[in-house]
């Protein structure tokens, strides 16, 4: 359940992260181990050809501006746990398991608080958008993931030869 909220996140926050820069741009190149699709920009590939109205990409964009001001403390407030947890594990003697499971318990309330703020967001820019809108993006993500998946074929690696669990080849039975 926890894998399929945070891919429904994921999608909806790449929605978010990039339909304000969306506006008529074309999508950027892959990087090194990316083939477009979900990865070089949080996966909003499908919206960079949405028709924004002023008044969208306003609205996109205080709603985006306001949800960066909110993180700040939340990863400053993270990156402090984390130091403590390594500072547990750096502490000569018996680690406290107690306080280690009470900071990652810590730090997962703030994942799902962040899990929660990229869907509100999402759901926020889903509501701007118009139905034709949101079928064009729909279309856009269908053929970019039916391409993804052509290149992921394409680019697999190839099945392992016959006999390679130790189990003699043809020519080795001679």
């Amino acid at each position: 359940m926890f894998k399929k909220t945070i891919l429904a996140v994921t999608v909806m926050a790449g929605l978010s992260a990039t339909v304000a820069q969306a506006h008529d741009m074309p999508p950027p190149p892959p990087g090194p181990g990316m083939h477009g699709g979900w990865g070089a920009r949080g996966g909003m590939e499908v919206l960079a050809g949405l028709k924004l109205t002023p008044a969208q990409h306003k609205q996109i964009h205080a709603i985006l501006q306001a949800a960066r001001k909110d993180k700040r403390g939340d990863w400053k407030q993270e990156g402090a746990l984390h130091e403590q947890i390594r500072d547990l594990l750096l502490t000569p003697g018996p680690v406290d398991r107690a306080k280690l499971a009470s900071l990652t318990q810590q730090i997962e309330a703030l994942h799902q608080a962040a899990v929660d703020s990229r869907l509100d967001v999402a759901v926020k820019i889903h509501d701007i958008l118009t139905p034709e809108q949101l079928a064009d993006a729909k279309a856009r993500e269908d053929k970019i993931r039916s391409l993804r998946d052509q290149l992921d074929e394409l680019t697999a690696p190839p099945p392992p030869p016959q006999g390679a669990k130790g189990a003699p080849k043809d020519d080795d039975a001679q």
